[in-house]
């Protein structure tokens, strides 16, 4: 997944979460493209001290929930691939996102539009009364094959007849850590993004999201290319960090991020821990740590945490420590 780090007050790192391609159809695999690119090796970064015309604009009451960020737990991610990586069925679909709102979440994040999910897993979102945390995917092949992403989502907004329920728009995951984008072409493209969005009608927070060491290393273009700052923050690649030290790791990291990036509002937007694989250090993938770890977030940051992922992805690699498949945790909220 990531480099481990070297110090112990060095920001998590890790690779992309979603899918590497933009998937139509339900027969389509998505092991075109490896889903794990090979893994830059980055060097420790110390923390700084303490992460057409306009459509109709939507009535008061169609426009998302603010996250509550003294709530212990607001978003998930969900990836709509089968565990053999093909896409899944919208009553599939339906009952995951269904489960979600269940246990308690406000909000849910896609990485991109394939898989038919911004039909499918936003209808079942708005029926659960669930905000969207809408991205555009940024993989190996760069920006310019990210562009379509941007022009599917304005058209399933000027279909849907409003932007009901979309809180953000992250454009990119972790593509200046993986190398996908420099942070100069990042920061344009989010702008291009905004562009086109707010000419769709939409007025919300459009951002990236990235590393906190990426984050703090490039903050002069990348924070101003942001409306708010969100970084994907995970203790477990400190590696000096244990589970039960997991929710302050993130809420020292999200201080990190405030100082990175002053006058914005600070969102996690991936976080949790493996519940299988080798150890990192003094970080030990397993059941009981996981939920040690998870309960940690929840308590330290919860009302601004993402959490990663619904399910097992198992039409992953297991990459580096064999961690990649099992960072599940839906079942801790139950």
């Amino acid at each position: 997944m990531t480099a481990p780090s070297s110090s112990a007050t060095s920001t998590s790192v890790r690779e992309v979460t979603s899918a590497p391609e933009i998937l139509t159809s339900s027969a389509m695999p998505i092991q075109d493209i490896p889903a794990h690119p090979p893994k830059p090796v980055k060097p420790s970064h110390p923390e700084v001290a303490n992460s057409g015309p306009p459509a109709k604009k939507p009535a008061d009451d169609a426009k998302p929930k603010k996250p509550s960020h003294s709530g212990s737990h607001w978003a998930m991610t969900y990836s709509p691939y089968t565990p053999s990586g093909l896409c899944k069925a919208s009553s599939d679909v339906a009952s995951d996102v269904a489960s979600i709102a269940a246990k308690g979440f406000s909000s849910i994040r896609l990485y991109s539009t394939d898989c038919s999910g911004l039909t499918n897993v936003a209808t079942a979102a708005q029926s659960h009364n669930l905000n969207l945390i809408l991205g555009v995917y940024i993989s190996a092949s760069g920006i310019s094959a990210a562009r379509p992403q941007i022009e599917e989502i304005v058209s399933w907004a000027a279909n849907n007849g409003h932007w009901k329920g979309v809180e953000m728009i992250v454009v990119g995951n972790e593509a200046v850590f993986n190398n996908f984008a420099s942070a100069t072409e990042l920061a344009s493209f989010v702008s291009e993004a905004r562009s086109a969005f707010k000419s769709g009608g939409y007025d919300g927070p459009v951002t990236l999201t990235e590393t906190v060491d990426i984050l703090s290393k490039h903050a002069e273009v990348l924070c101003p290319a942001s409306d708010i700052a969100a970084a994907n923050i995970h203790a477990f690649f400190n590696g000096q960090v244990t589970a039960s030290g997991a929710g302050a790791f993130v809420a020292s990291q999200l201080e990190l991020l405030a100082e990175t990036c002053p006058g914005k509002e600070v969102y996690n937007l991936e976080t949790g821990w493996p519940s299988k694989g080798s150890k990192n250090g003094v970080a030990i993938p397993g059941s009981w740590e996981q939920r040690i770890a998870v309960e940690g977030i929840r308590k330290m940051a919860g009302g601004k945490s993402t959490f990663f992922s619904f399910v097992d992805d198992e039409w992953k690699e297991e990459g580096e420590w064999g961690v990649e498949r099992s960072w599940g945790c839906g079942q801790l909220f139950d």
